[in-house]
């Protein structure tokens, strides 16, 4: 079995498409498709099946990708027998979530190009549900996010902190109340998605409450989100350090509840058992030595739960 067949289709199945793998890996689409034609004979089983205009993989793609997977690892372990000395190579993939990959991760990411510049440093922007199914498969390398009951069973976790999670709204924002429950809100929630772990804890809090909005505005930048709200749209649930100037300067402001400044746990993972390459400890070492432990302000509306 080639080596050469396994990678093609692990690059196949992380670009998404036969023609995005070929693009990086500097062949022909063409070859491409022979070199997954080629496994496939080998296996005996397909590997992918159309859906629509998708190629998507078959149950046994699935299983034969956490395989591939491993023996391209322990591949790589053998290689760097005899690169022990060397600075680490070859490429590292990190899954974060966006708040984090914004507004923590410069240092990190300038200290490793520094230190380790014949790496290729793939960052990707997920969100945390989506970050520990990557690790778990190993389509990502290492998972940076905040904890949504990550499973320990299959992951190694270390944590890197805490960080307050508050409410932000423009100064002249006419319903700051969040503490009285049974209210209809003439106000907007501008959130992104629905496996945001910010949102699904403000919504809890909500439905506990029986706080009722006006509407919420589903976007997917927290950029967005944030100009979104100092244009007065409505108010949003967001780590602080993500409105650190703004807070600052007045154009937004925290509003007092018991969910305003609730830290939630970030956290570093990678899969139970696999290999720590020298990229990937690398990374972990600057992420230890870089990232702030905590943000968490003593001067907080204090609560005891949500």
């Amino acid at each position: 079995m080639e080596l050469k067949n396994l990678r093609t289709f692990q690059t196949v199945v992380d670009q998404g498409s036969y023609q995005r793998a070929a693009e990086r890996l500097g062949y022909t689409q063409s070859t491409i498709t022979v070199q997954i034609q080629q496994l496939e004979e080998e296996l005996g089983v397909p590997l992918f099946e159309r859906m629509g205009r998708r190629m998507v993989l078959t149950e046994a793609g699935e299983q034969a990708l956490c395989q591939a997977r491993d023996l391209l690892l322990a591949a790589d372990r053998l290689l760097e027998l005899g690169r022990r000395d060397r600075e680490p190579s070859g490429t590292l993939r990190v899954d974060m979530a966006e708040t984090l990959l914004c507004y923590q991760m410069q240092p990190v990411i300038r200290a490793f190009r520094e230190r380790a510049p014949q790496v290729r440093l793939v960052l990707r922007s997920r969100n945390c549900v989506r970050i520990a199914e990557n690790v778990r498969t190993g389509a990502c390398d290492l998972g940076v996010g905040y904890d949504m009951d990550w499973n320990r069973d299959a992951l190694e976790v270390e944590s890197l902190g805490a960080y307050d999670i508050v409410l932000l709204a423009p100064p002249d924002f006419s319903a700051p109340d969040f503490v009285t429950p049974g209210q209809r809100k003439e106000a907007s929630l501008v959130t992104d998605e629905p496996d945001s772990i910010f949102r699904r804890r403000l919504e809890a809090y909500l439905r506990d409450r029986e706080i009722e909005l006006d509407v919420t505005l589903e976007l997917w930048s927290i950029e967005t989100i944030k100009r979104c709200v100092m244009s007065n749209l409505g108010f949003t649930y967001l780590p602080r350090f993500v409105a650190r100037e703004e807070l600052a300067d007045g154009r937004l402001v925290e509003l007092k509840a018991p969910i305003s400044g609730v830290p939630a746990p970030a956290l570093c993972a990678w899969r139970r058992g696999r290999w720590v390459t020298p990229a990937m400890e690398l990374f972990l070492n600057l992420l230890r030595e870089h990232l702030p432990a905590s943000d968490c302000s003593a001067d907080t509306y204090s609560c005891t739960s949500l």
